[in-house]
């Protein structure tokens, strides 16, 4: 299904490489005439990811850090949005809502609280998941409109990028937490000096142990189609293309790259 004919998309399933499914939005966002005027991207990792924001490179220990998360078996990369450092892999849902009508005059809190209300009320459907909105104490990537199941252990995070072009509303949810997972928030957590109660980390499946990342998936890609009306089909062919061509750096700057080899002016988008 071609994007041109669609304002409003819905695109499920990861494009491969944890860089490329993470530089992706970056690109869409940074250009300008996009074919829609809202797109989710909603997909499973398929590899072990710790991303990083800007903030966290101005840690003395972001070397450290990057070298753990290498050790560990995970990709460090440096997302495009704020917030600070989350881990994850096939065990999490990663959801990318794009909007190329948003500017900095509409962003800040009041979409991170109508993305947590709309959150909620979907993982409150799957289960026995007493799901809140409020940051808990010790939570890494705190953030007042995390997502937390009985007011103990942080489920979902969200962050947010705002550019000239349009918004990038990014948000990780924790299905099924590895012990790879827990270990490398908390090692790479001390590296860069933050703050962290490693009992705050959970995932749904912690409380409805028979969810699946692939089931919590579908239900918020039906809560995202039915409540923005959007339209199934896939990432422009081209955008993902160029993505898949990204390499270098430790940790993989999503940014850098993207200022650098912006989307040529005749491809598809």
């Amino acid at each position: 299904m071609s994007t041109e004919t669609n304002a409003r998309l819905l695109v499920t399933g990861s494009t491969g490489p944890a860089i490329t499914d993470l530089v992706v939005p970056a690109l869409l966002l940074r250009t300008p005439g996009a074919a829609w005027h809202q797109l989710v991207h909603i997909y499973v990792p398929a590899g072990p990811t710790v991303a990083f924001s800007g903030r966290d490179l101005r840690s003395p220990g972001i070397a450290e850090a990057t070298a753990l998360a290498r050790e560990a078996g995970f990709e460090p990369v440096v997302r495009s949005p704020g917030g600070r450092m989350v881990a994850y892999d096939g065990g999490a849902v990663v959801i990318d809502h794009l909007d190329s009508t948003t500017d900095i005059r509409h962003a800040g809190s009041a979409t991170f609280a109508a993305n947590a209300e709309s959150h909620v009320r979907v993982l409150r459907g799957l289960g026995d998941v007493d799901a809140r909105i409020g940051e808990v104490q010790g939570e890494y990537c705190p953030g007042e409109y995390s997502i937390n199941v009985g007011g103990v252990t942080k489920v979902v995070g969200s962050a947010q990028r705002v550019t000239a072009t349009g918004s990038l509303f990014s948000t990780v949810v924790q299905v099924a937490v590895s012990d790879r997972v827990r270990a490398v928030i908390t090692d790479v957590s001390r590296a860069l000096g933050y703050e962290l109660r490693q009992s705050s980390i959970a995932g749904l499946a912690d409380y409805a142990p028979a969810l699946t990342s692939a089931e919590v998936a579908a239900a918020f890609a039906s809560d995202y189609r039915d409540r923005l009306g959007l339209t199934d089909g896939r990432l422009p062919a081209a955008v993902v293309a160029h993505a898949s061509q990204a390499r270098g750096g430790s940790p993989f700057h999503v940014d850098d790259w993207t200022r650098a080899n912006p989307m040529p002016a005749d491809q598809d988008r």
